[in-house]
């Protein structure tokens, strides 16, 4: 049994950005701190060291800003030291062909990393005779890190989230729902290092205690990925009642998501985040036609997030499995929108038109105002 005791951490795409590459590294290691103790933890300018354990290669699948980590053994930077850790490694390990991929941080090391590469393929040759030198695409490469202090030896790399350190590219407020999409796309936003803050509409007594929590468990799962999170439940039932009485049926859903997007725009202006964000794809469902996403965002000069504009239903899914939400998104709820939706709902609705309708309900930016002031603030962190 190998017995790892650090985790190497690299940045990936953090290392394209020019000299905002320290700020993004800072906020990272902010990020991390947040799931790590700050006695374990190491932050470096191109790699992040933290102590090996079970729990905190869990804890990796939720962080961003990690393109790759190795569980590495750290030892001395002496060649016996880390030879005695290659074999190690090796041991009992079935392999033809090998690779030695020495990297020297530290340049006053006195070997060079060719040199390194040349006296450990040398061992690697003695111990295991019958395996070849094979520099693309070996059974196996022994990976060796010179930094200051220690020296880094592992085989495996593995793939992490990638994206951006959170919290680094701002704030949204994010229509969530209990379906498949409306999580996904909060996912992807986090991914971006958007902070997602979450807005839900209930319609008691029609939404019941089941369909609250179910929303409140995908913000739950969504926090792990983001340490706190607020979701603002309004409740919606005077708003939906009065939109009924509406004398054009058809246009139900457009009133009611221009609705949504006024409550939505008055409580991110409020709490100063600059974007709205939606799961929204196009042509999926009457409400998001080019026309209906055109009459309906005009109530808002915000920008307006549409991460899986372009995805088709099984690629959402698919991603809804990977990120564990499909199975809470599967459980039965009463959403808003599916008790509010008329038989055949308008796909190209006229803004002129809806503008006249909401006219005609006299109380609705009365209703609206009550609705924001009365929303419930929940909080959530991991």
């Amino acid at each position: 049994m190998i017995e790892y005791n650090k985790i190497l951490l690299r940045y990936g795409e953090l290392t394209l950005k020019g000299d905002n590459k320290k700020d993004f590294i800072k906020a990272l290691k902010q990020n991390l701190l947040a799931y790590f103790s700050k006695e374990e933890i190491k932050v470096e300018y191109d790699r992040a060291f933290i102590n090996y354990s079970k729990e905190n290669l869990e804890k990796l699948n939720y962080i961003f800003g990690l393109s790759s980590y190795s569980n590495v053994i750290e030892t001395s930077t002496s060649l016996e030291d880390i030879q005695k850790v290659i074999s190690k490694l090796l041991d009992k390990k079935a392999f033809n062909s090998f690779a030695i991929n020495s990297r020297r941080h530290n340049k006053n090391y006195p070997m060079t990393s060719l040199e390194l590469n040349i006296h450990f393929g040398n061992f690697v040759s003695e111990l295991f005779p019958k395996a070849i030198v094979k520099l693309e695409n070996p059974d196996i490469c022994i990976n060796i890190e010179i930094r200051d202090k220690f020296a880094y030896i592992f085989i495996d790399k593995i793939e992490a989230l990638g994206g951006m350190p959170l919290a680094t590219a701002g704030s949204c407020l994010h229509l969530i729902s209990g379906g498949f999409d409306s999580p996904v796309a909060a996912y992807l936003l986090q991914k971006k290092g958007l902070k997602v803050s979450f807005l839900n509409f209930i319609t008691p007594p029609h939404t019941d205690f089941k369909t609250i929590n179910k929303i409140k468990d995908i913000v739950s799962h969504l926090t792990k990925y983001q340490c706190t999170s607020t979701l603002y439940q309004i409740n919606f039932t005077k708003i939906m009642n009065l939109l009924s009485l509406t004398s054009e049926p058809k246009y139900r859903i457009t009133l009611m998501r221009r609705s949504f997007f006024r409550i939505a725009n008055a409580i991110a202006k409020k709490n100063k985040m600059l974007a709205l964000s939606t799961g929204e794809s196009l042509a999926q469902v009457a409400s998001q036609t080019v026309e209906s996403m055109s009459t309906i965002s005009k109530v808002t000069d915000l920008l307006i997030y549409r991460p899986l504009l372009t995805y088709d239903k099984n690629e959402i899914i698919n991603i809804a499995k990977q990120i564990k939400t499909h199975d809470i998104s599967i459980q039965k709820a009463c959403e808003s929108c599916e008790l509010f939706a008329p038989k055949n709902p308008t796909t190209k609705p006229n803004l002129l038109k809806v503008i006249e309708l909401e006219k005609e309900l006299g109380a609705l930016e009365k209703f609206e105002k009550e609705a924001i002031e009365k929303v419930e603030i929940i909080k959530f962190k991991i």
